[in-house]
């Protein structure tokens, strides 16, 4: 029984105290590997440069919507290069998000776009940030559901909205949100999407997950995620852990 924990800050300055300790400290919770994204140009070589340092640990390359005014048409050609790295597995977190910023929606729609070019240009896996945004977002990558395979990170929409992102061929993936007690949407789509497309997360150092909320959250937490889902589905642990380890591997081709 090993888990993967498919979306994790690593590089956040919040780690910067411990993050060694908790990268060699990851075997002792069975966590086999940590998916680090990343938010701009800065954070992705960081991102890189972790993968590079820890066989446990991958990376993906990108700009979140949060940071899109800051994004050069140059850039591209960074994250084209630092997607050449062996462990560099994905694109991401990319996408839309109108609930910190609605006045550049503009830019936003074109630096999701441009990135979502690059991955299907070099045949990567993309890890998708939306809030706020859901028409748009969905409108968008169902142009590519053909070209491109994408987790939905963080997926707190509802169980309609998953079963059309299910049509397209996507992932998604629950982290600490499913533990909250008024969680109920995150619950309805953990009991109702198909295992097989299924991942578990922590954004960490984000989202920490009941009896651990309002803490610093970090991977070793992850399995708090899964034991909830696994009530939920009314299934073994292990077997649940089994299969969102096996679709993280797929997804990220690691």
């Amino acid at each position: 029984m090993h888990l993967i924990d498919s979306h994790c800050h690593l590089t956040d300055k919040k780690f910067n105290a411990d993050r060694d300790f908790i990268i060699k400290d990851l075997d002792n919770f069975l966590i086999k590997a940590i998916i680090n994204p990343s938010e701009n140009i800065e954070t992705s070589k960081k991102a890189v440069d972790l993968s590079k340092k820890y066989d446990n640990v991958y990376s993906c390359v990108g700009f979140h919507p949060e940071n899109a005014d800051e994004f050069k048409d140059s850039d591209i050609e960074i994250l084209r290069e630092l997607l050449k790295e062996e462990k560099c597995v994905g694109i991401g977190e990319i996408g839309l998000d109108y609930y910190w910023r609605d006045d550049n929606k503009k830019k936003q729609r074109e630096v999701f776009i441009k990135q979502l070019e690059l991955a299907k240009e070099v045949n990567k896996p993309v890890v998708i940030h939306s809030r706020d945004a859901t028409g748009e977002t969905f409108d968008i990558l169902k142009e590519y559901k053909d070209q491109i395979i994408c987790q939905m990170h963080c997926f707190s929409e509802s169980k309609e909205m998953m079963q059309r992102y299910m049509k397209l061929g996507f992932y998604i993936s629950l982290g600490g949100v499913v533990t909250f007690k008024n969680s109920k949407k995150a619950k309805e789509v953990a009991k109702a999407m198909p295992i097989d497309k299924l991942m578990l997360e922590t954004d960490s150092p984000y989202m920490a997950p009941e009896p651990y909320r309002s803490l610093r959250n970090d991977p070793r937490k992850i399995i708090e995620v899964a034991k909830v889902i696994a009530d939920l589905r009314e299934m073994k642990l292990e077997k649940l852990i089994k299969h969102t380890t096996k679709n993280t591997e797929r997804f990220f081709n690691i």
